[in-house]
């Protein structure tokens, strides 16, 4: 079950007050796909993971909480280029535009989780070029956050399972082996290695369709 409810919030840039929908609770039932996505019910509260204020275009999972040095950025002719983008639904929009204030803040871990849920909402609409962008941009944002030393995977082996799923989606086959290779030698551990096989049974495929871990297992 899922709970969402209705509360007035005030944006931390412009001050300006508007009506949110906040998720209070929720539950999934089932396997998560191979780069983290949950099942149903959580799967559909996407749209409420990501707020916009009507008044500045401030987006943010929260937008009464942020930093002033934002501002500039979010009244920029490039932020809200993208904020208004008819090309993409407004929640992608929403979604690239709060990886880019995070890119600012040189949070390049959030930035990249920001661009997968963006990613996700092109899915789910079949914006097959629209998904394939804003994992390239994923990508990019996740490597520098390894350049940094900046962990996003809590488990041996797990940032490179992320960032194969993301190549393989991108229908980047040979750099999704080169980074399957570099999972492995990491020597992780059974659950992440299982998944780095499967992902690699997908790569010789040339499958670049999403799959969830239930199929890993039963292709065991």
């Amino acid at each position: 079950m899922t709970i969402i409810s209705r509360e007035t919030m005030q944006c931390s840039l412009c001050g300006n007050a508007s009506e949110q929908r906040v998720i209070r609770s929720t539950s999934a039932f089932g396997s998560p796909d191979l780069d983290t996505r949950p099942p149903e019910i959580a799967r559909s509260t996407i749209i409420f993971q990501i707020q916009i204020c009507p008044s500045c275009g401030y987006c943010a999972p929260l937008i009464s909480n942020s930093s002033s040095q934002l501002s500039k950025l979010v009244n920029s002719d490039d932020y809200q280029h993208n904020l208004h983008n008819r090309k993409l639904p407004q929640l992608v929009n929403a979604f690239l535009c709060y990886s880019m204030l995070q890119e600012h803040d040189v949070d390049y871990v959030t930035a990249g989780w920001a661009s997968i849920h963006a990613a996700w909402v092109c899915d789910d609409d079949n914006l097959i070029r629209g998904a394939k962008k804003c994992r390239l941009r994923a990508i990019d944002l996740l490597r520098r956050a390894i350049q940094e030393g900046k962990d996003f995977s809590k488990q041996i082996g797990g940032e490179e399972a992320l960032l194969v799923d993301l190549l393989r989606r991108s229908k980047q086959f040979k750099e999704a082996q080169s980074t399957y290779n570099v999972g492995m030698e990491k020597k992780p551990g059974k659950y992440i290695q299982d998944i780095l096989l499967f992902q690699q049974r997908l790569i010789t495929q040339t499958d670049a369709t999403c799959h969830c871990t239930d199929e890993m297992m039963d292709s065991k």
